[in-house]
């Protein structure tokens, strides 16, 4: 005897359609965008201590990270174990940059 299973749902009902790319896209532009303009002179003034600045840096960089792994890479729609193995990566790897930040001096300036 061999047993049939008919397959009823499609592979691209997970997937985000095409505009949803295109905002996330516009987001993340943006977002660079603003990273970009942290580094111009004009813009230090603006923020009154390194604190602010490397605040905004990094929480730019993991809102873009979560941006891109979450939509361009699909962990919307995977199991919440790979969402939490990237998200302790990005825990990882921030704590790693921290540290060879501070082994140079960086934050006493």
């Amino acid at each position: 005897m061999s047993e049939t299973t008919t397959v009823t749902e499609t592979h691209d009902d997970h997937h985000p359609s095409d505009w949803e790319y295109v905002k996330i896209a516009g987001i993340l532009a943006v977002l660079t965008t603003i990273e970009v303009l942290t580094y111009f002179e004009s813009v230090f003034t603006f923020f009154e201590t390194r604190w602010i600045l490397l605040t905004t840096l990094f929480v730019l960089m993991i809102v873009k990270f979560w941006l891109v792994a979450r939509m361009f890479m699909h962990l919307k729609q995977d199991k919440p174990i790979l969402s939490q193995s990237f998200a302790a990566g990005l825990a990882l790897a921030t704590g790693v940059y921290i540290v060879a930040l501070l082994a140079f001096n960086f934050f006493s300036a």
